[in-house]
């Protein structure tokens, strides 16, 4: 039997009207068919496609007009009458890492943490500090090498946003960056400290080349890092207020928070002892390059007057992307296949709720579609969410994010040639060169997050989809098997439904 896609497109607020007729008028020149598409009223709908071919696969996904910001949502049922019918659906089994995806809700914290400094820093005009500026404290060493003592270090516990004082001490020193060890802590190996040095030294010109340069805070001439005790989740992280003097955050912020005045980047200990190391260590130096390039953009951002940070799901996706520029995919394929399995539905734009895999397929996505340029141009916008994405791509959102699913539909099936939908470098095959520097073949995550067949609320029932609410800018996959002779949707807005054959 001939497999087919069904693609469903929610278009939740009619005012983009516009954008669906230029849809409608689309020239498709590859194998995905428009079916129908029919207008979607507030209720039920009955779907128009042909009885006579096999429902294979059903992605969709809500979409509203390019507005910063906007959380609207879409609530929705769909069931099918069909014969003999089968379905599968992703299966919560243990082929991604768990320290992987834990990691992200304390990104959710922290971003919101950041976020709030960087928001009240911009609209006070209040400038991060320089190395010769009066109101520095200069508590960073001004001179450092190996022995140096760091004290008074404040350790910001995200969870519970309090401090923890710490010393620490130089224990390496490479090109581009001091390291830092907690005092009391066991030294890290002599290995351990060599790869973390030279992976570094490696990864800042990637950075430099890609995105560009940091500011010397505290004018000690290197990046720092304190490897210190952070809670199990997180392996490492960029902390906003270092960036601007404690005079200025605590008389103009917080008397609360803290600042260490220096360009300093923090580094989960805990990551390299009990055996974790020899199971983590992609992840732990993927950490260094990650953190950095937030570390840029807050710099870059702030020398040329703008916001200091994008959208943090941009942000982190662009964060993801210098973890592939340094040749550190292999977790990924854990992140794409926590995505696939459990988070399907959330919104790509959401500026609370991250997904890695999600945000990382993106980025990706945009290098690969635009080039490496299209960092840098969203490096210097005046804006710092989707208006950004439009001005570096030149694309409107709404399009460039329909091309984005097709490509997840169509990538790697053997239906298109075309560079917008069928990527090479995500369908490398397993073991070949270009799969090793890529870090997946899309179609085997998605294929392989499918064959776990079972019965979950959160995706499917024997009468369909349970009320699962779709965010604007989300989209979902699952796979049903059978001949279907009634396809219904339905839904609490207006919009467009559309369905599409993929193979």
């Amino acid at each position: 039997m001939s497999k087919i896609y069904i693609f469903l497109f929610l278009l939740i607020i009619t005012g983009c009207a516009a954008d669906v007729e230029s849809n409608k008028k689309e020239n498709v020149n590859y194998t995905t068919l428009l079916a129908s598409e029919n207008a979607l009223t507030e209720g039920n709908n009955t779907l128009n496609y042909d009885t006579n071919r096999m429902l294979h696969t059903l992605i969709y996904y809500a979409q509203s007009p390019a507005i910063e910001n906007s959380n609207l949502t879409n609530s929705y049922s769909i069931s099918g009458i069909r014969e003999n019918s089968q379905h599968t659906i992703p299966y919560n089994n243990t082929f991604f890492s768990k320290a992987n995806i834990m990691q992200q809700n304390s990104r959710d914290i922290l971003n919101n943490i950041n976020n709030s400094i960087a928001e009240h820093a911009y609209n006070n005009k209040i400038e991060p500090t320089k190395n010769d500026s009066l109101s520095l404290s200069k508590k960073a060493p001004s001179v450092v090498t190996i022995g140096t003592k760091w004290e008074n270090i404040n350790i910001l516990d995200i969870y519970t946003k309090t401090f923890t004082v710490i010393n620490a001490t130089c224990i390496a020193e490479s090109e581009y960056a001091y390291f830092f060890l907690q005092d009391g802590l066991d030294n890290l190996t002599v290995e351990q400290i060599e790869e973390i040095k030279a992976a570094f030294d490696k990864d800042y010109l990637l950075i430099h080349q890609y995105y560009g340069e940091e500011e010397d805070t505290d004018g000690n001439g290197k990046v720092s890092f304190v490897i210190t005790n952070l809670k199990a989740q997180l392996y490492g992280f960029f902390y906003i207020a270092d960036k601007y003097s404690e005079q200025e955050i605590i008389n103009k912020f917080s008397s609360s928070e803290r600042t260490n005045e220096s360009d300093v980047l923090y580094i989960n200990y805990n990551f390299f002892i009990n055996g974790k190391w020899d199971i983590c260590k992609t992840d732990i130096l993927a950490t260094f390059i990650h953190e950095f390039q937030h570390m840029v953009m807050f710099d870059v951002r702030s020398r040329l007057g703008l916001y200091p940070i994008v959208n943090i799901w941009i942000t982190e996706g662009l964060s993801m992307l210098a973890e592939y520029y340094g040749g550190y995919t292999a977790p990924h394929y854990a992140y794409l296949a926590y995505y696939f399995q459990k988070n399907q539905g959330i919104s790509l734009i959401s500026t609370s709720t991250i997904d890695y895999g999600l945000e990382y397929l993106f980025a990706r996505y945009l290098q690969i579609r635009f080039g490496d340029s299209f960092i840098q141009k969203i490096y210097t916008s005046q804006y710092n969410g989707i208006k950004a994405v439009e001005e570096a791509t030149g694309m409107n959102f709404n399009e460039l994010f329909l091309d984005f699913t097709k490509m997840i539909l169509l990538t790697g099936r053997g239906v298109t040639n075309d560079t917008r939908y069928n990527i090479e470098e995500f369908n490398y095959p397993e073991g070949s060169e270009g799969f090793n520097r890529n870090g997946f073949n899309l179609a085997s995550v998605i294929d392989e997050a499918y064959s776990y067949a079972a019965m979950n609320n959160s995706f499917i029932t024997s009468s369909g989809y349970n009320n699962k609410t779709l965010s604007m800018y989300g989209f979902a996959i699952t796979k049903w098997n059978g001949v279907f002779n009634e396809l219904n949707l339905t839904s609490q807005k207006d919009g467009v439904a559309g369905i599409y054959y993929a193979w």
